[in-house]
């Protein structure tokens, strides 16, 4: 802190030292870009699939993980749009947060109407473009696109970098379906059931007018044998 009150007390006084000080920033940055760039290609390599694989152990989270879907799916269906809305699942339950998040009896009204359909046999219900699985897979086809190029290519260049950003967006939408449908998410929800929806936050009614970014958690429970285990 002490160093950056100096700095803006030099850059203050004598403004002319502003200009070199960025020069010397942004060659900088560009020095250090290919090196950044190599960390984070294998860095994305080696945890992108470890994380789909700790999410395809859990049966629970990847049901809840179609819920979400199928929530957010079925909300879009009814104002005819995108929303900005991003979710998380868990054992038992997911979020939804964003500034498009209408009403939590909305919500909850959606979540149910979601569930009812999978059950019914609308398992498209359980992917969404837009998730963040789909991302996942973006990064890690790029990452491992430029790792293999600079290998076999053996240098750093900006051919590499293009032809790795190309593979992922070609195949990124594919694959991060893909990946939803058979290791993140389980469109068998016969077992589940929706319980109730909490704000977290400022709490209800004035969360609902106050926080743009809210975020509600709808909360399951296993059905097993004719009674609820709740989670």
């Amino acid at each position: 802190m002490p160093f950056l009150l100096m700095l803006l007390l030099i850059f203050f006084f004598f403004p002319y030292l502003i200009l070199p000080f960025l020069i010397f920033f942004i060659i900088g940055s560009l020095f250090l870009l290919p090196y950044v760039l190599i960390f984070n290609s294998f860095y994305n390599v080696i945890t992108i699939p470890w994380q789909i694989i700790k999410i395809a152990a859990d049966k629970r989270v990847r049901k809840n993980h179609s819920l979400e879907h199928a929530t957010v799916n079925v909300l879009e269906e009814r104002y005819g749009r995108n929303l900005r809305i991003g979710g998380l699942a868990y054992s038992n339950g997911f979020t939804l947060s964003g500034p498009d998040l209408p009403p939590p009896y909305e919500i909850l009204d959606a979540a149910r109407e979601g569930l009812l359909r999978m059950r019914r046999g609308e398992i498209s219900l359980a992917l969404h473009p837009r998730c963040g699985t789909s991302i996942a897979a973006a990064n890690f086809l790029f990452s491992l696109a430029f790792v293999i190029v600079l290998i076999f290519y053996k240098h750093f260049s900006l051919l590499n970098i293009l032809v790795a950003f190309l593979f992922a967006n070609i195949l990124a939408k594919p694959f991060g379906i893909m990946l939803q449908k058979f290791f993140t998410t389980h469109p068998d929800v016969e077992d589940v059931e929706i319980l109730d929806i909490y704000g977290q936050g400022l709490g209800f009614p004035f969360e609902f007018f106050l926080n743009p970014n809210r975020t509600y958690f709808i909360k399951t429970a296993d059905i097993k044998r004719g009674f609820r285990l709740f989670l």
